[in-house]
């Protein structure tokens, strides 16, 4: 159990916050004391949320669509000037599309995937991490990769290979920044977020018991996911970085 005010005065940017892992991660980091600025591509789930939130006056939102991120490092600096330094990150934002090798979008989609998994992701952080910025001391970055990384799915090559260059990356970024900052990603396995509810056409009843069955411990929730963020941006994990930690109910055991 997290102290209520463990974050006081500690403001987090949070990429992909109006879905899944990335809005549970805001809210939670808020009900815990932090301002929150928060990025997402829907604008009316942002405005949810933020009516969700423990502390709405510290939860902050911008829409904005990551996939033209070549500049993404300098709008990092004019958020920096706009709402202050930070504290750290989390690193949500992601796509995933069903798509086999012998597919004639594999390319196209591929590169969709890796702009926003990947380089939307690390331009963001590269902002985060200019000297421009004055990120503070300590500051501690999470970025959400997937047991896809570690574990082999058809039709998955693409969404599990820029996953893998996560867990690859914050090896080479965690030496780089050390001992100022700290980086770390988390791979989860399955999460029932809303989006799988409202896709019961898809996630039907037969789907999720064929996956809770490859999972000892069930399938998860953002909540268990949000706690891990939660520890790995506080100074309870100040020994930690540039580690990938699976979180997936054992699946992958």
């Amino acid at each position: 159990m997290f102290k209520d005010d463990i974050f006081l005065n500690k403001r987090y940017l949070i990429t992909g916050a109006s879905s899944g892992i990335g809005a549970d991660a805001a809210l939670k980091l808020n009900s815990l004391g932090a301002e929150v600025i928060c990025i997402g591509r829907n604008l009316n789930s942002l405005k949810e949320y933020k009516n969700m939130a423990k502390h709405a006056n510290k939860f902050l939102y911008i829409e904005k669509d990551l996939s033209d991120f070549y500049d993404l490092d300098a709008w990092v600096l004019k958020c920096v000037e706009e709402y202050g330094y930070f504290n750290g990150a989390v690193l949500s934002a992601g796509i995933q599309y069903t798509l086999p090798l012998r597919s004639k979008f594999f390319l196209n989609k591929a590169l969709d995937i890796f702009n926003i998994n990947y380089f939307a992701n690390m331009q963001i952080l590269k902002g985060l991490l200019d000297n421009k910025a004055k990120t503070q001391s300590a500051a501690s970055f999470v970025w959400i990769s997937s047991i896809s990384s570690i574990k082999g799915e058809k039709g998955l090559i693409s969404y599990a290979s820029s996953k893998a260059a996560i867990n690859a990356a914050v090896k080479s970024i965690a030496l780089e920044f050390a001992p100022k900052y700290r980086i770390n990603a988390i791979s989860p396995g399955f999460i029932m977020t809303n989006m799988i509810k409202e896709w019961s056409s898809v996630y039907d009843e037969n789907f999720l018991e064929n996956i809770e069955k490859q999972y000892p411990l069930g399938i998860g929730n953002t909540d268990y996911i949000s706690n891990l963020i939660s520890f790995l941006l506080s100074d309870l994990s100040s020994w930690i970085t540039g580690q990938n930690l699976i979180i997936d109910g054992g699946a992958s055991i």
